[in-house]
């Protein structure tokens, strides 16, 4: 009959095939693309744990050139190189002239805030990779069955390193170097210490640095101790929490396992302008030059005149550190948007 075109079946079966496989293609070209994404933001996690975050420079009168300083996750240490005196000097000479600089209007030393933080900064920043490296994973049953090694292996080194005679020695070089230099003792003297020790003593040394009654000393240190076995349960409980969300299949905590990376830049801004509001309300009466409680600056400059006209500069900037931090939770919104895309379009088909 005329009009009427007759299908050839095998020519529709290889359009068929070859569709299904442009959409195979398609699925698989993102799962490797988001992966990919993925370790690089990994790889990136590693190097912000080394790199400054944060950089501050106070200018005095009798500092015209101005006292920089860089906030590093694991400790705080000289804003520029400096190449003279011992290996301390070269590393914290300008954080002790900081702290010299704050004594005058009564601020805590620059050790004092953040002191649980940094203590447990290795094992918090290896939470985090492990939560990467389980978003790239398939199988529920797996992520958990990962998940749980991981952190079995985390809770291991954290109580090793925190809770043994010796175990400042597993914890990282930079934050070993911190607590050695800010209390001025030889690495001698702490290779006995447990971590959680270390951070008690160098959290008591840096208030003992003021002039407050012994008796305040030990209530903040009494305090600081309870908040870190506070904030120690916390994030034990937190992990099971994930983990009893992977085993139940629940959606939620599968897409927390990159949000809570993502969110790293805005959890670093929160906890350092929280800590800056700290240390400007809670001003000691040891001061020479008293002024009233005050917020300083997160970012940007401030001026603060002091009376008889002194003035105190302050310049607060984040370093390549917290750029790292943007570019890999920009990394990750890809990496999880085109997971989501790739799980949308495997459910589809």
């Amino acid at each position: 009959m005329k009009g009427i075109k007759k299908c050839n079946p095998p020519s529709y079966l290889a359009t068929l095939l070859k569709s299904a496989f442009i959409f195979k293609s398609r699925i698989m070209n993102k799962a490797i693309t988001f992966r990919l994404l993925t370790i690089i933001s990994i790889l990136l996690l590693v190097v912000i744990y080394f790199s400054p975050i944060w950089w501050v420079k106070l200018e005095a009168p009798v500092y015209p050139n101005g006292v920089p300083i860089n906030f590093h996750v694991n400790g705080i240490f000289n804003g520029t190189p400096f190449t003279e005196g011992e290996l301390c000097d070269k590393l914290m000479i300008k954080v002790h002239e900081m702290d010299i600089l704050n004594h005058f209007v009564g601020m805590y030393p620059t050790g004092t805030p953040a002191s649980i933080e940094r203590a447990l900064s290795p094992f918090l920043f290896a939470f985090l990779i492990l939560l990467l490296f389980v978003f790239m994973i398939s199988g529920r049953w797996f992520q958990a069955t990962v998940f749980t090694v991981g952190l079995g292996m985390i809770m291991v080194w954290a109580y090793v390193a925190l809770f043994t005679p010796g175990g400042l020695s597993l914890m990282s070089k930079g934050y070993q170097q911190f607590v050695q230099c800010d209390m001025d003792v030889e690495p001698e003297e702490t290779q006995d210490w447990s971590g959680f020790y270390a951070m008690q003593e160098s959290y008591y040394a840096s208030l003992s640095k003021t002039t407050q009654s012994r008796a305040k000393n030990e209530q903040m240190a009494s305090f600081m101790t309870t908040a870190a076995y506070v904030v120690i349960g916390v994030l034990v409980v937190g992990a099971f929490i994930f983990l009893i969300g992977l085993l139940w299949k629940n959606n939620l905590f599968y897409w927390l396992l990159v949000i809570v990376p993502i969110l790293l830049p805005m959890f670093f801004i929160l906890e350092y302008a929280g800590w800056l509001w700290w240390v400007g309300h809670n001003l000691g009466e040891w001061a020479p030059f008293r002024i009233p409680p005050f917020m300083p600056t997160v970012l940007g400059e401030a001026v603060i005149i002091l009376d008889g006209g002194t003035r105190f500069v302050t310049h607060s900037y984040p370093h390549y550190g917290y750029g790292l931090m943007m570019l890999s939770s920009v990394l990750l919104i890809f990496a999880a948007s085109l997971r989501r895309k790739q799980l949308w379009e495997a459910n589809k088909d």
